[in-house]
């Protein structure tokens, strides 16, 4: 008869992908596994003794979970929270606290447990969103279609009307519909954006000259903008126009967001993570366009990429979806963060296919 496997406790938990620390009754880290090493980005020593709020600052959502699971003594979870353990890296996790108690039956600390679930559900959640724009992307294309012949004509009916107009108030109105009419014919090629299907250029990119261009194309009057680029960053492959398009509406959208006295930082890096593209590993390069602006309405930021969502009296409402459909098409991903007083989007552009 064989001997059953013995399997170490220890070696038990560096195994799973589930990073937990133990903490103790002042959330000092008193152990943490392999999987804490890897998202918090830290070697074990450097985590060791440490207050959890140094580890993660500016983040009460970990330190009230845990105040609510020793107060309770029950577990607490909070299904997803955003998590920053280093200025590069930003993280979609699940949290789970549960009471540490000692043999006596006293609370001796607390266990966390954090779970990522970015990859998954932000991989979801962006294919739902490209399913529901090459939807609208094929119904702007029927409308559009349908919508500009009958368009071109009222509009030259007015123009024959202005001609044989001899009131001022006939003028006026002619030159109203006139008006009225291109701005339907640019809401329609805004439309017609989405609904592009054609193969984009693949060219060798420097996403810095894509980038300085956009900032020069940009008015930013008023607004401070910084750039903080890392220059040992490879070529990309991409389309220089679609790119251009994406950057600039992002870009133009923080500058406005700042104001005249805002602030707007550009800033490049190499992703530490690495996410999935259409089933293949790889690594990204991130853009990411922050501005200090009023933030994001929290109802709308789940549907601040769909079309005619906006948070401008005058916008379309289309800047984003198109932005989110270049993006798609170059196999990246966009993501949002935005609180009062900063908001955060971050483009995240493959580099070669990783086995």
């Amino acid at each position: 008869m064989e001997k059953a496997a013995q399997f170490d406790a220890a070696q038990l938990l560096d195994q799973t992908s589930i990073a937990i620390i133990a903490l103790d009754c002042e959330n000092t880290i008193r152990n943490v596994n392999t999987a804490a090493e890897k998202i918090m980005d830290r070697p074990r020593q450097h985590l060791l003794n440490t207050h959890l709020e140094r580890v993660l600052p500016g983040h009460p959502v970990a330190l009230d979970l845990i105040s609510r699971a020793s107060n309770l003594l029950m577990p607490c979870r909070f299904r997803v929270a955003q998590l920053s353990p280093a200025p590069d890296i930003h993280l979609l996790v699940s949290l789970t606290a549960t009471p540490l108690m000692g043999e006596n039956g006293q609370l001796e600390g607390t266990i966390l447990e954090m779970e990522e679930v970015g990859s998954a559900e932000q991989l979801e959640e962006g294919r739902r969103l490209n399913e529901t724009l090459d939807s609208l992307g094929s119904l702007a294309l029927a409308v559009a279609h349908e919508v500009k012949n009958p368009l071109a004509g009222i509009r030259g009916a007015a123009q024959l009307l202005e001609m044989e107009s001899t009131s001022e108030t006939g003028t006026t109105c002619t030159e109203l519909i006139r008006s009225e009419v291109d701005r339907i014919s640019r809401l329609l090629d805004s439309l017609l954006g989405l609904a592009e299907d054609h193969p984009i250029s693949q060219k060798n990119i420097n996403i810095h000259e894509i980038l300085d261009h956009v900032v020069r194309l940009c008015d930013t009057t008023g607004t401070t903008l910084n750039r903080d680029y890392d220059p040992s960053l490879p070529e990309i492959s991409g389309d220089r126009d679609k790119l251009i398009q994406l950057f600039l509406n992002l870009i133009s959208n923080a500058s406005e967001a700042a104001g005249a006295e805002g602030q707007v930082r550009i800033s490049s890096r190499i992703s530490k993570q690495i996410r999935l593209t259409q089933g293949r590993r790889q690594q990204h390069i991130v853009v990411e366009v922050k501005d200090n602006g009023p933030g994001i309405p929290h109802e709308l930021r789940k549907r601040i990429f769909l079309p005619f969502v906006t948070t401008k009296s005058n916008g379309t409402g289309l800047g984003l979806a198109i932005s989110q459909k270049i993006v798609h098409d170059h196999d990246g991903q966009m993501a949002l963060e935005s609180r009062p007083g900063e908001t955060a989007f971050r483009v995240f552009l493959p580099l070669k296919t990783m086995r």
